[in-house]
């Protein structure tokens, strides 16, 4: 029922605004683990937020989106999130790692149907965050020290 509730909210919540839709990440249960199998739309939704639009730290629904993702990354058994080389790397940018988190939780959830090791998943990652910042209407400044470490571990561009 609660679900179903949820459906609607959001279904109307789109019909409604007139710019990209922003959903109540915060109201997302994640209890079970079959709520991280049905919640993968709303997190597929949330990474590609936090990965075109413009940063903006004091963003409320970035922070939302950016909590949602990191919730679900942390209990989505099925997918691979390595979390050391790159990310614990990074860890001490959290807007960096968020971007981070984004893009893996991104590129999992668009190659489902064949599933990645974690480091095809980081190496991928890698090159959607260096996108991202190469992209001067996003704002977001990285330092040197991060372009090189991505750089280093992205997949190559062609």
């Amino acid at each position: 029922m609660n679900r179903l509730l949820l459906f609607f909210l959001l279904l109307c919540t789109g019909i409604v605004s007139n710019g990209q839709a922003i959903y109540p990440y915060q109201d997302i249960k994640l209890e079970k683990p079959s709520d991280y199998i049905e919640t993968e739309p709303f997190a597929l939704s949330a990474a590609n937020y936090v990965l075109t639009t413009t940063f903006d730290a004091e963003s409320i629904s970035r922070q939302n989106a950016v909590k949602f993702l990191a919730d679900w990354v942390s209990g989505a058994k099925k997918y691979n999130f390595y979390m050391q080389n790159v990310a614990e790397y990074i860890r001490s940018d959290i807007d960096l790692l968020s971007l981070f988190i984004a893009a893996m939780a991104k590129y999992n959830l668009e190659h489902k149907q064949n599933p990645a090791d974690a480091l095809t998943v980081e190496k991928n990652a890698c090159r959607m965050v260096l996108d991202y910042c190469n992209k001067p209407a996003n704002k977001f400044n990285l330092k040197k020290k991060f372009r090189k470490k991505l750089e280093e571990n992205a997949v190559p561009t062609n």
